[in-house]
């Protein structure tokens, strides 16, 4: 069973900002991409996953 982590939302938002920062410094590994979304995965609901997508999938398109 996941643990979610509904109760602290801004875990999901401060996990989407560093990779976003990350990504635009281009110090982002497999490595870091992996462990990153390793943890998430493991604390997140399937409606906390797609608000993660939500919110990566539109800083892509405001960023390109």
């Amino acid at each position: 069973m996941q643990n979610s982590i509904s109760f602290d939302n801004e875990w999901v938002k401060r996990w989407t900002r560093q990779i976003t920062t990350l990504a635009q410094n281009n110090d982002l590994s497999s490595r870091e991409v992996d462990i990153y979304t390793d943890k998430l995965v493991a604390q997140a609901t399937s409606v906390e996953l797609a608000q993660v997508i939500k919110m990566l999938l539109n800083y892509i398109r405001m960023n390109k």
